[in-house]
């Protein structure tokens, strides 16, 4: 059987974090500039309109409420409370790591200026969104600050089968946020797989500054 440590070895002289760090910028790079020149991908529409085509009162309700807890009226004071009480009890390396996820969230929300693609015309819920279309705010927020969560409470919980089912939860919000999104037509798939790579490379970073505080303390 091939030893776990195998898996840690450099590939041709370079770690395997820096190059998965260096894959993940060069992938959110391309997509970047691909939704810059089209307003779609192919099959944007259609997973959208399939998305759609389950609508029912509750999944409307369900995605709504997904909308509004990514609301930045909402996640900022939580991430604000949970960094105070992270300083309080004296962790600082996980308080640095989700004050830099904020800090990625307001990157995030600058590249829509750059690429400049406009929302799609398939909202299903009012008051219509206005803005611009990607990456999907709400999908790389979850990502983010979810992925970062995921890490941080393997970190922090003991119980196994207390932190499998805390990390299970999360992850189904990171999803759910992107579909939810998708279902009310304010974003195109492809805004939210954008979300989503840009996230991945960002918790590479994000993991890496956690731990190059910890180590300093």
């Amino acid at each position: 059987m091939m030893q776990a440590t195998e898996f840690n070895r450099p590939l041709f002289g370079v770690p395997w974090k820096l190059l998965l760090l260096a894959l993940g910028t060069l992938a959110a790079l391309t997509l970047s500039i691909l939704a810059w020149a089209f307003p779609t991908f192919p099959g944007d529409e259609g997973a959208l309109m399939r998305f759609q085509a389950f609508r029912s009162g509750l999944l409307d309700a369900t995605a709504i409420w997904f909308a509004n807890i990514g609301s930045l009226w909402v996640f900022m004071p939580a991430a604000a409370v949970l960094m105070g009480c992270l300083v309080f009890a004296r962790r600082y390396a996980d308080t640095a790591m989700i004050f830099a996820s904020l800090a990625v969230i307001g990157i995030g929300n600058g590249l829509k200026l750059i690429v400049d693609r406009p929302r799609p015309e398939y909202q299903i819920v009012e008051p219509l969104q206005s803005g611009l279309s990607f990456p999907s705010g709400h999908a790389l927020l979850a990502m983010v600050l979810g992925g970062a969560l995921v890490y941080l409470v393997g970190l922090w919980v003991k119980p196994l089968l207390l932190r499998r089912a805390i990390q299970s939860s999360l992850v189904f919000m990171v999803i759910g946020m992107g579909a939810s999104r998708v279902y009310l037509g304010v974003h195109w798939p492809s805004d939210v797989i954008g979300s989503y790579v840009l996230g991945a490379m960002a918790l590479v970073g994000l993991i890496g500054l956690r731990n190059a505080v910890a180590t300093t303390r």
